[in-house]
């Protein structure tokens, strides 16, 4: 498995235990891991579910049982949290996930034990502007700031982690 399959997986697996799994990227991902060649009972099962039906708890439950058939170990909290703030970040930059979804997303900054906490108060003044002064619809100046502080994350995430 690449990097990048493993990183996607590790991200995945970082959802299951703050939150939950999306399922469509849990099932591309499953696909894509069939492609390279991981082709394991669990990678197999979670490939054939449909992306638009398969309920949340059961993604998890199918992402848990590709982790534990490849081996890999669990995630601590301060992982699983900058896993997480990254791959959010990188969604904001590219633009693949709206500026209001990212802004919210970046909350899990602040769990406990995060090496990212100290950014929690840039992310609620976001969130505050986007939800009171706003009126929930990001506007040019909030994604400017919004990919300034995904662009500080990756480089925090980056130099605690030089394998980023």
């Amino acid at each position: 498995m690449d990097d990048g399959l493993l990183r996607r997986l590790r991200v995945e697996q970082a959802r299951v235990l703050l939150d939950h799994a999306d399922p469509h990227h849990a099932v591309r991902l499953a696909c894509d891991l069939l492609v390279a060649g991981v082709d394991g009972e669990a990678v197999v099962a979670l490939a054939a579910e449909s992306a638009r039906t398969l309920p949340t708890h059961d993604a998890d439950r199918h992402l848990a049982a590709i982790i534990a058939e490849l081996g890999l170990p669990e995630l601590d909290l301060p992982t699983a949290v900058a896993l997480i703030a990254a791959d959010t970040s990188e969604r904001i930059l590219d633009r693949s996930i709206p500026a209001e979804v990212g802004t919210h997303g970046l909350y899990v900054v602040g769990y406990e034990g995060s090496r990212l906490n100290d950014l929690l108060p840039a992310v609620t003044a976001l969130a505050s502007r986007l939800e009171d002064d706003l009126g929930g619809r990001a506007d040019d100046d909030l994604r400017t700031q919004l990919a300034a502080l995904a662009r500080t994350i990756l480089r925090r995430t980056a130099a605690a982690d030089p394998a980023a």
